[in-house]
């Protein structure tokens, strides 16, 4: 789902709504394209495997993970990346779990 709203409409929401898009929002210095990692993720890994990302960022292997089905398992120091990581991902597998519904 994309919803595209203006500045003007932003600055009007309501604090809690402000706080939800704000969490997936990526401001990470090293942002990393979701296509790009899912090709790598599934050039090196097979359905099922588990894949351990030191390093976490903001998740994008773990929403590759979740996109070809193989378990994830992230490591993160800095609290702010590891929110935002755990957004993405939670957000990733609703859709995930979405299409698993429909197949």
């Amino acid at each position: 789902m994309i919803l595209l709203i203006s500045k003007k409409e932003y600055s009007n929401l309501p604090n809690k709504y402000k706080q939800y898009f704000e969490s997936f929002k990526n401001n990470h210095c090293t942002v990393k394209s979701i296509k790009l990692f899912t090709y790598l993720t599934e050039l090196f890994s097979k359905k099922g495997d588990f894949v351990l990302d030191p390093f976490m960022g903001s998740g994008t292997t773990g929403i590759a993970c979740s996109i070809l089905n193989r378990e994830f398992i992230g490591i993160e120091l800095e609290k702010d990346y590891f929110k935002i990581a755990e957004a993405r991902i939670k957000e990733q597998n609703k859709q995930t779990n979405l299409f698993e519904e429909i197949k």
